[in-house]
C-alpha cells in the first residue's frame, strides 16, 4: 500500500522513522480516521476542523499549504493511488510534532502522515454484551476532546473487554459520570429526546456527535448534553453508540438490560440514515 508522508507519496514498505521521534517517544500528535464510502470523504469539514482545534490546543504549526481543500484533493490522491477508488475505505491522518528536545520540544514544526486501506460500509448493527471500565476514569482538559497519539484509556479499555468477553464497555469520567464508549460516542434515547453525555466528561467530540447534534432538530427530536450516571439508561427506549464507521445498538450495559423499543428505532432511523445516504 501506498501512504503519504509530508506530501510525498510512498510505499509502506519505504516508510521509516527515527528512534527519536517524538510520535513514537512521546505520542506528541493527534489523528483522525475518515471513512470513504461512494466515491466520497464522508464529513471531512467537521474532521479537518477537529484537527485544527488539536493542533492549536497542542501548539503545532501547520505546514504551508495545509488547508481543508489542499488536504482533501491529497486524500482522494492517495485513495486513487491504493485503488480503492470504488470500495469503502479507511484512511488515518497523524499530525505529529517534528524531533528535537525532551519534554521540552525545540520545534513546534509537523510531520503529517496519512495512510488509506480497504473499509467495511457504513453498517448498523447490535452489540449484545458491553461494560463499564472503570480502572482508568477520564478527566477534561484543553485537548480532551481531540484524539491524541497517546490512547492508553481506550487501549486498556480493550484489554478489559477483551478479557470479559465484551462486546464494547463504556468509560466514565472522574466522577462517576458515563463519558463514551471505547471507540465510539454514547446515545440514549427517551421520550423523544436523544441524550449524550458532556464534553465536560473528558469525552471525545466525536464527528458523528457534531453531526446528530447539528441535524435532530429537523426531525423534532431534542438533544440533550449532561452529566449523567450509568443508572440513566436504566430508563431508555434505546442505547446506542456511534462512529463515522457506522452505529450499534447496545442490548446490554452490565446488567442493565435495554429493551429496545421499536417505536424508538423508527423514530430515530430517519436521523440516523442522514449518516450513510
Amino acid at each position: 500500500m501506498f501512504l503519504v508522508y509530508n506530501s510525498d507519496i510512498l510505499h509502506e514498505s519505504d516508510f521509516r522513522l527515527s528512534i527519536n521521534d517524538r510520535a513514537f517517544s512521546y505520542g506528541d500528535g493527534i489523528f483522525e480516521t475518515i471513512r470513504y464510502e461512494s466515491k466520497r470523504i464522508w464529513f471531512w469539514s467537521d474532521h479537518f476542523a477537529r484537527l485544527s482545534v488539536g493542533m492549536t490546543a497542542l501548539g503545532l504549526t501547520p505546514p504551508e499549504n495545509f488547508t481543508v481543500d489542499s488536504l482533501h484533493q491529497t486524500l482522494l490522491r492517495l485513495v486513487d493511488a491504493n485503488g480503492l477508488t470504488n470500495q469503502p475505505a479507511r484512511i488515518k491522518l497523524q499530525v505529529w510534532r517534528q524531533a528535537g528536545g525532551l519534554y521540552t520540544p525545540t520545534t513546534n514544526n509537523v510531520n503529517v502522515l496519512i495512510s488509506a486501506r480497504p473499509g467495511n460500509p457504513f453498517s448498523i448493527s447490535e452489540k449484545d454484551r458491553a461494560g463499564i471500565y472503570d480502572d482508568f476514569r477520564l478527566s477534561h482538559s484543553p485537548i480532551s476532546a481531540c484524539k491524541t497519539l497517546n490512547a492508553l484509556p481506550y487501549i486498556l479499555a480493550g484489554v478489559y473487554k477483551e478479557q470479559h468477553s465484551l462486546d464494547d464497555v463504556l468509560l466514565l469520567d472522574t466522577d462517576g459520570h458515563m463519558a463514551e464508549c471505547m471507540a465510539s460516542t454514547l446515545f440514549w434515547y427517551t421520550s423523544q429526546t436523544l441524550y449524550t453525555p458532556s464534553l465536560r466528561t473528558g469525552c471525545i467530540n466525536g464527528i458523528i456527535r457534531r453531526r446528530l447534534l447539528r441535524l435532530a432538530s429537523a426531525f423534532d427530536i431534542t438533544v440533550t448534553e449532561g452529566l449523567y450516571k450509568p443508572e440513566a439508561l436504566q430508563q431508555a427506549e434505546a442505547v446506542f453508540c456511534a462512529n463515522v464507521m457506522g452505529i450499534q445498538w447496545l442490548n446490554q450495559v452490565e446488567n442493565c438490560i435495554i429493551n429496545t423499543s421499536e417505536t424508538a428505532k423508527e423514530q430515530l432511523l430517519p436521523l440516523l440514515n442522514q449518516l450513510h445516504i
